[in-house]
């Protein structure tokens, strides 16, 4: 589904540690209609070439221990619609969806806010406020592995991982960028939301992540190469 303004999600993890692993280049580069992505991440003060500089963000991790929570604080603004956004939980080799963990539900409004909690033995805590920071619920998952994990959205019937390998229709629906300048040490990822036929009619900015930390980072062993071997 296609939106005249499309979806921002800014997710800042306020949580600090050492030096992040940097993703290597996606192999292939996503060739899309990237006119509108550009203009935005340009907007953001952000020296990013779309179509060069995709990083292999397919799944996520944090480098800290087992003992130590990871917080994350996730902002929505833009012309949602009905999306729903979370963390895509995975089995131990990362290859399979074991469950869903909503952090914006579909009726999340422009302005509306969320900190999640990534806690010892599995356990992600979610507290959801809405724009005038009034607490509307909290929500706890278990079985998900803060150092293997991926992101998630679902519009209307469709849902679509940053892990391409899931993607019913064998394509990439997110792509994530290392942010430059100010942002030198964050992550972008940059959602299409509808099945793509072709390449040349997504445009990759029907919602856009912001990762402000040192963590979580792209996890380098899931290659777009491993992947593709993966699902033969």
């Amino acid at each position: 589904m296609k939106r005249s303004n499309a979806a921002l999600f800014m997710l800042v993890a306020l949580a600090t540690a050492g030096a992040p692993a940097h993703a290597a280049l996606r192999v292939p580069q996503i060739p899309f209609a990237s006119a509108g992505l550009q203009t935005r991440l340009n907007g953001f003060g952000e020296s990013i070439d779309v179509l060069t500089q995709q990083q292999d963000g397919l799944v996520w991790g944090t480098t800290f221990s087992g003992n130590t929570t990871l917080t994350i604080e996730f902002d929505l603004a833009g012309n949602v619609g009905d999306a729903e956004m979370g963390i895509a939980k995975l089995n131990g080799t990362g290859n399979a969806v074991t469950g869903l963990a909503p952090v914006f539900p579909a009726v999340a409004d422009n302005g509306w806010f969320a900190v999640a909690s990534f806690r010892p033995g599995g356990i992600l805590t979610v507290n959801l406020f809405n724009a005038n920071a009034v607490v509307v619920g909290t929500m706890n998952y278990t079985g998900v592995n803060s150092a293997l994990f991926a992101y998630y959205l679902t519009s209307g019937p469709n849902t679509f991982y940053s892990h391409d390998g899931f993607n019913g229709d064998g394509k990439a629906h997110a792509l994530a960028y290392a942010g430059t300048g100010q942002n030198a040490g964050c992550w972008w990822q940059c959602w299409e939301d509808a099945p793509i036929p072709n390449y040349s009619g997504a445009d990759f900015d029907d919602a856009i992540v912001f990762m402000e930390s040192l963590n979580p980072t792209p996890v380098t062993r899931t290659t777009w190469g491993k992947v593709k071997a993966r699902f033969r």
